[in-house]
């Protein structure tokens, strides 16, 4: 599988991901780098009514800046997303392809008045990340309520979803990683 890329995007503390860098290097068993490049969001993804940034506009912005092919980029931002036709998302990503984002702002605990909790907080985003990663592979959300690649519409149904991948999408995954 080809490396992965963490690269930051605003405020996003060094130790969530270097932790998710290691989770990452389990789970896919490739390399797990962190960039040293900060990237600012581009202002023309920034929607001043709702609030929120067009994650669209910021994975465009991604593929312009990351040209490379040789490894898969996850953007990890604390931005509140969103997508055409969708109040809010926890991430997107290119399907297949080389690039996805994932954002922290709705998986911390405080976004629904809950206490600052950074285990949870760290659970929910390698969730999205290695969802948002299995999305580049080709992935397809899966109906299995537990599997990582199930659709969540809302922070309940990530935290009832695991972190691993379905036998099924396990399978699927590995004869798509062969392939690209």
């Amino acid at each position: 599988m080809k490396p992965i890329k963490l690269v930051p995007l605003g405020e996003i503390d060094i130790k969530l991901l270097s932790q998710l860098e290691i989770e990452l290097r389990n789970i896919f068993g490739t390399e797990v780098s962190i960039s040293t490049h900060i990237m600012r969001p581009p202002p023309n993804a920034y929607n001043a009514r709702r609030r929120q940034y067009l994650s669209t506009v910021i994975l465009d912005n991604l593929r312009s800046t990351y040209t490379s092919r040789d490894s898969r980029i996850l953007l990890v931002t604390d931005l509140d997303l969103y997508a055409p036709r969708l109040n809010f998302v926890f991430g997107q990503a290119e399907s297949p392809g080389d690039y996805a984002i994932v954002s922290i702002h709705r998986l911390k605990p405080e976004f629904y008045g809950e206490r600052c909790d950074l285990k949870l907080l760290l659970e929910r985003l390698l969730k999205e990340a290695v969802h948002e990663l299995g999305h580049t592979y080709g992935l397809r959300h899966c109906s299995n309520p537990r599997c990582v690649m199930r659709f969540s519409n809302s922070i309940l149904e990530v935290d009832m979803k695991d972190h691993r991948f379905c036998s099924v999408c396990r399978a699927e995954l590995l004869k798509l990683s062969r392939i690209s």
